[in-house]
């Protein structure tokens, strides 16, 4: 468990693309919900589920129909002093 969760959403994601996975779990928060949902909206995950009674999201990935992942890379762009989104 990081406490910086933002940080560790784009890790997990860019994890579970490199392992072609259907689904990741992600902790749960407003920021992360938005973002999510971003990505939602931009057609770059499947679906994203919040878990009732968890402190979980369950993020759908999505790939092109050659099994290659949408999202080639997620860097953040931020220091622990400045945070950049």
């Amino acid at each position: 468990m990081t406490n910086y969760h933002f940080a560790d959403l784009l890790v997990r994601i860019k994890v579970a693309y490199n392992a072609h996975l259907v689904s990741v779990k992600v902790v749960k928060t407003q920021l992360i919900i938005q973002f999510l949902y971003l990505l939602y909206k931009m057609g770059l995950i499947k679906s994203f589920y919040i878990i009732p009674d968890e402190p979980n999201i369950l993020v759908y990935l999505k790939y092109k129909k050659n099994g290659a992942p949408l999202i080639h890379s997620l860097d953040l762009i931020s220091k622990p002093s400045k945070r950049v989104y």
